[in-house]
């Protein structure tokens, strides 16, 4: 990832055939123009994480302590990775820029680059940032009178320009307006419950029927997090050129919020569809880095087990396990991308509908000896 010249000549060639058959191929030279070019900023600034939070602890009783936390991190010196030869906005629509052999058509893309002989250069350099802020709460109950377990809360906020180090930024808009936003794995809420707990025992005097029913124990984890940020996309029937630039595409463009509440989502209109539009020619749409969020998480995993001793330190443990105990629907995915005409109707009958889910009830049993 930070040695991006196994991609770049003249370690590797990427020579282009032109007029030519497949029996011909082998014998075919091949233009090695325009190429693609990946670079790395030679000052080499060290990227930076910056850490801090502050905490209360109380002991609550019931052998509980609550601990609130305030936790936060600002990143700096962040890789990201710019176009240094991108097309400008409205190239394909200038007098000069189109082909006298074909009217109405622009210049092939390497005849519009600023940087003559080249195709894309893609520059990676220490440029972007990164800042989280939460409130972090979380109640802990050390094992007592069969009981065990861990409660906590996470609300939070991340926001960067992005989220990966070769993520690419615009080199055409502003980057702290076009690409600051939600990061891509921010979550607002994230809660979680942890415990153990020694089931009761039963009255029954049988010796077998004790050994049966008594001493088990069940542990869980149940998790509920906020959905994933999602940006809304779209495509076109026909091939439409809206910015003139063929290296950078527009956004969608929005009319009003397509967040919907809860209480009028459904399967197939997770979000409001009706606001979104073909950005107009000319333009680059007016859509954010992320516009929804995707489903978030409500999930109940659950385990029964119980220990047969057998003699001094080996025992034999029989386990239940349940994933997704419910077996309610835990939607993943959504159809975010529209799909329009020439006349600019949106044709996607699918769009907003939820897609994809997480897996339905698993159970497993298990037998464990110990020695």
């Amino acid at each position: 990832m930070l040695n991006p010249f196994t991609t770049a000549p003249p370690i590797v060639q990427t020579p282009v055939v032109n007029f030519s058959t497949l029996a011909g191929l082998a014998n075919s030279g091949g233009l090695l123009f325009p190429q693609n070019v990946v670079g790395i900023d030679g000052e080499g600034k060290i990227p930076t994480v910056m850490n801090y939070s502050l905490s209360v602890q109380q002991n609550v009783g019931f052998q509980t302590i609550l601990d609130v936390a305030y936790v936060a991190n600002l990143a700096r010196n962040q890789m990201w990775q710019r176009n240094l030869n991108a097309i400008p906005f409205g190239a394909n629509f200038l007098p000069q820029n189109q082909d006298a052999s074909a009217p109405g058509s622009p210049l092939p893309q390497a005849f519009l680059r600023p940087l003559r002989g080249y195709n894309n250069v893609n520059f990676r350099e220490w440029a972007s940032s990164s800042n989280y802020h939460s409130m972090q709460v979380q109640a802990n109950r050390r094992f007592s009178a069969g009981l065990q377990f861990i409660a906590s809360w996470t609300w939070s906020k991340s926001m960067d320009f992005n989220s990966n180090d070769t993520d690419s930024v615009s080199p055409l808009v502003d980057p702290r307006v076009w690409n600051y936003g939600l990061s891509s794995y921010d979550r607002t809420h994230v809660a979680k419950f942890s415990g153990v707990w020694d089931l009761p025992k039963t009255k029954f005097q049988n010796v077998v029927a004790k050994q049966i029913f008594n001493d088990w124990q069940m542990s869980g984890i149940v998790t509920f997090s906020s959905g994933q940020p999602l940006g809304l996309g779209f495509g076109t029937v026909t091939p439409v050129d809206i910015t003139g630039s063929p290296t950078d595409g527009p956004r969608i463009a929005l009319t009003g919020n397509p967040i919907l509440p809860k209480s009028d989502r459904t399967r197939t209109r997770f979000f409001d569809t009706s606001v979104v539009r073909l950005p107009a020619r000319g333009t680059i749409g007016n859509a954010a880095k992320t516009n929804i969020r995707g489903p978030g998480i409500n999930n109940w995993d659950t385990a029964f087990f119980k220990d047969f001793p057998i003699r001094e330190e080996t025992r034999m443990q029989l386990r239940w396990e349940l994933y997704n105990i419910w077996n309610h629907s835990q939607f993943t995915g959504v159809d975010t991308t529209a799909r329009f005409d020439a006349q600019g109707a949106q044709g996607n009958s699918r769009l907003g509908e939820l897609i994809s889910a997480r897996p339905a009830r698993i159970m497993q049993f298990a037998l464990r000896l110990y020695f």
